[in-house]
């Protein structure tokens, strides 16, 4: 098992023995993720009456549990939700900048982080 898989099963684990500190592990989480993804989502300064549009439209959703997991989705908000993926993952026209990518990265040591205290806390 690796480092990753271990993670995930300790998540699991947190999950089903304590879902109240899962629920507020994955806040944080999804808190941590919006802050990485606001900071790198690019602002435009071609164009200064949308500059920051995609960054400020940054949101968490509510929890859900209805595949039996704690989930909360980060993401834009539905007024620019559909254009976001035009500079992300690029066009014929432009290049892709790949700003979801790097912060899911950013954000991957700080969130595992949160859950690894946790678990530290479970096992207490």
């Amino acid at each position: 098992m690796n480092g990753m898989d271990a993670m995930l099963a300790n998540v699991t684990r947190l999950e089903v023995e304590a879902p109240k500190k899962a629920r507020k592990s994955i806040n944080k989480g999804a808190e941590i993720f919006a802050k990485h993804l606001k900071d790198d989502t690019p602002v435009s300064s071609s164009a200064p009456k949308s500059a920051g549009v995609l960054a400020n439209d940054v949101q968490t959703g509510p929890m859900k549990a209805s595949t039996g997991r704690f989930e909360k989705q980060v993401g834009y908000g539905g007024k620019s939700a559909w254009r976001a993926h035009f500079p992300d993952k690029g066009t014929k026209s432009q290049r892709a900048q790949n700003f979801s990518i790097r912060a899911q990265e950013e954000s991957r040591d700080e969130i595992l982080e949160v859950y690894a205290e946790e678990m530290r806390l479970l096992d207490d």
